[in-house]
């Protein structure tokens, strides 16, 4: 079957010299046979041709992956997005390859521009919460994540819930340097335990009377209830059921603009095409009536 496939892409390469696609559909069927060395020399055929083609560069880009030269496929990735700063795709793929080299700054730079361009791709929030919560950056990664999770992705190791919740003290002031359980009775009283200096003095003095035991003791409930907050409001806004449909809307208005935008750039892409293939076509004449002038020439000239 890869062997038909590429017999016949090889009779189209030769029927259409001058075709990108041609050579391009050669390069794939190279790919899917596996033969990567012989799809990254028709790819570069077919770049030749056409610097633009941004499908060979996909392909060239994946196989460079494939044979592990990162660099070389986040370059062709870089100019896939120069050449169209639309391609989300392409976005994501370099967010994918620079987290794996370690470049964690750059890789929230590419998976932020993925999920500005398309607000729903899960796999870009997704990855995107990996790289925060490698950079430490634990609320954003949990957005991330619940994102993740809004638009279905199966999140497998979330931020944990109390990441980023200030869990109060005894005294139930944050950043406090108490236990955050009271301490354990002992025989003294409770009146004992929590009389400061000013009360015990009044009632040696045969003033007032020390405060009852009810309002003596710690506030147990609000310390637990405190204790086991949710996330930060901020992520509970951002997949809050009330904000998606006006949520939705406005990101799909986004879509349709960035969509006429490349409409426009490929209409821009393909006039272009036209008039070089139309430039081709003259030299191509040009070529062959200067043929047949030497011809005329050297017949002249045997005679």
């Amino acid at each position: 079957m890869f062997g038909d496939k590429v017999s016949k892409a090889k009779k189209a390469v030769k029927k259409r010299p001058y075709d990108v696609e041609a050579y391009y559909g050669l390069a794939e069927a190279y790919r899917e046979k596996g033969m990567l060395a012989e799809a990254v020399a028709e790819y570069k055929k077919a770049l030749t041709l056409n610097f633009t083609h941004t499908e060979s560069r996909r392909g060239l880009a994946a196989v460079y992956m494939k044979l592990g030269m990162l660099d070389e496929a986040i370059t062709e990735y870089k100019k896939i997005v120069g050449i169209n700063p639309y391609a989300k795709d392409a976005y994501y793929q370099l967010g994918l390859l620079y987290s794996q080299r370690g470049q964690l700054e750059e890789a929230v730079y590419a998976l932020k521009k993925a999920v500005q361009i398309n607000p729903y791709h899960a796999q870009a929030h997704h990855s995107l919460a990996e790289v925060y919560s490698k950079r430490g950056m634990n609320a954003e990664a949990t957005a991330g994540y619940e994102k993740a999770r809004a638009l279905g992705v199966v999140v497998s190791h979330p931020v944990p819930e109390t990441a980023g919740v200030t869990v109060p003290t005894e005294k139930g002031v944050p950043g406090g340097s108490g236990p955050t359980t009271p301490p354990p009775r002992t025989g003294a009283t409770p009146v004992e335990k929590v009389a400061g200096p000013a009360q015990v003095g009044a009632s040696a003095s045969g003033g007032q009377r020390p405060l009852p035991q009810a309002t003596a003791l710690p506030p147990v409930s609000v310390t637990k209830e405190k204790a086991t907050a949710p996330p930060p409001a901020k992520v509970e806004e951002a997949v809050k059921p009330g904000n998606e449909p006006e949520a939705r809307t406005r990101q799909v208005e986004e879509l349709k603009v960035l969509l006429e935008r490349q409409s426009k750039e490929l209409d821009k892409l393909r006039s272009l095409l036209v008039s070089k293939e139309q430039e081709n076509t003259q030299l191509r004449l040009t070529v062959k009536r200067k043929d047949v002038e030497i011809a005329e020439l050297r017949s002249k000239a045997s005679r």
